[in-house]
C-alpha cells in the first residue's frame, strides 16, 4: 500500500510549545490522530495572531483549508510538551501550503518528530463568497 510522502521545507519560520492534555489521548493512551489535527489548528491560529492576523482576516481575506495530510512518526502522551513548527510554501495566486512539524520539546524524546503535516489553504472574501488573491503581507512572512 502506498504511503503519503511529504517533503517539508528546510526552514521553519515560527514555533510554539503546547502541552498534551488528558483529553488529547485515546484508548491506547497516546495522542489521538484527531487531536493532532486540533493541535495543528491551535498552533496555526496562534501563528496568525502573532502576525496580527486571524483566520478570518488576513489583509481583509479569510482562509479555507483545501486539504490536509499528516504523516505520523512517533507517539506522544499525556503531559508531554510538544513543539509545533510552521512555515509555508508552494505559493500560487490564490493560496499556498502551510507545513507543520510536531516534535517532542523536552523529556526523554526531546527533538523526536511526532508527525509532519501540511494543509492547503486558499484566501476567500467571506462577504462575497469568492476567492481572493494571496495577500502580499502574508507572503512576505516566508523567505
Amino acid at each position: 500500500m502506498a504511503r503519503i510522502q511529504l517533503e517539508l521545507p528546510q526552514k521553519f519560520v515560527w514555533s510554539v510549545d503546547l502541552d498534551v492534555r488528558i483529553y488529547d489521548v485515546n484508548f491506547a493512551d497516546h495522542l489521538a490522530h484527531d487531536r493532532v489535527i486540533s493541535l495543528l489548528h491551535e498552533a496555526r491560529a496562534r501563528f496568525f495572531l502573532e502576525h496580527n492576523y486571524s483566520e478570518l482576516n488576513v489583509d481583509g481575506l479569510g482562509i479555507i483549508m483545501t486539504d490536509i495530510a499528516v504523516v505520523y512518526k512517533a507517539e506522544a502522551f499525556f503531559r508531554d510538551k510538544i513543539r509545533v513548527e510552521i512555515t509555508a510554501g508552494d505559493f500560487n495566486p490564490r493560496g499556498c501550503d502551510v507545513y507543520y512539524r510536531m516534535s517532542h520539546a523536552g523529556g526523554p524524546g526531546n527533538g523526536k518528530t511526532i508527525c509532519e503535516a501540511k494543509t492547503g489553504i486558499v484566501f476567500m472574501d467571506y462577504k462575497t463568497r469568492t476567492l481572493g488573491n494571496l495577500p502580499e503581507g502574508f507572503r512576505r512572512i516566508f523567505p
